[in-house]
Formats: C-alpha cells, structure tokens, sequence
C-alpha cells in the first residue's frame, strides 16, 4: 500500500493521455488518465490493458501516480510516448534556448 492506503499497482508500457478517445499524448500530470498494462491489480488480471481515472498526483521521484483509488508504480513507458516526451522536452529546450 501507498502513503494513502491506496493499491499499489505496477502500469508497464504506459501512455498518458487527456480521455479515452484522445488522439494525442499528454504531459504526466494531474487530470489526465494513464493507460497501460497493469500488474498487481486487485480487480484485473495480470498483463490487463487499463484505462485510469484522473491523475490526482504525480511524484516523479519515486515514480508515482496517484489516482482517485489506486497508486500506479511507474515501469516502461511507451515506446511512443517516450519519442513524443523526448521530442516535446527537445522543443521546449531550443524555444527557451532562443
């Protein structure tokens, strides 16, 4: 269990995103929702592709996600959003550069 009481779950191969039908990435963050495969679910099987409730905290440190029941282990990201995340950070890098 977390600080908080809550579940802890590991989400392997995750993504972060605004809403299930979000056709973009967002920043991890509070009020997006994180997809993945989650391990150590009390409801779901092993390896399940989950869609979470709303980011209510996030501490990078210790790579955790909290959401209204449950606190989400950061593992893996997704292959893609990690491409997207670099390349946002890059952007954001070179505009304060300039």
């Amino acid at each position: 269990m977390s600080k908080t009481n809550k579940m802890v779950v590991k989400i392997e191969d995750w993504l972060v995103v605004e809403d299930l039908i979000s056709e973009s990435y967002r920043e991890l963050q509070p009020g997006c929702h994180l997809m993945g495969y989650a391990f150590g679910h009390a409801n779901h099987p092993n390896a399940k592709f989950i869609y979470t409730s709303s980011i209510v905290s996030v501490d990078e440190s210790r790579r955790l996600v909290e959401t209204l029941n449950t606190t989400y282990q950061l593992g893996e990201a997704n292959p893609e959003y990690k491409s997207w995340e670099w390349k946002r950070k890059t952007s954001a890098a070179t505009e304060v550069a300039a």
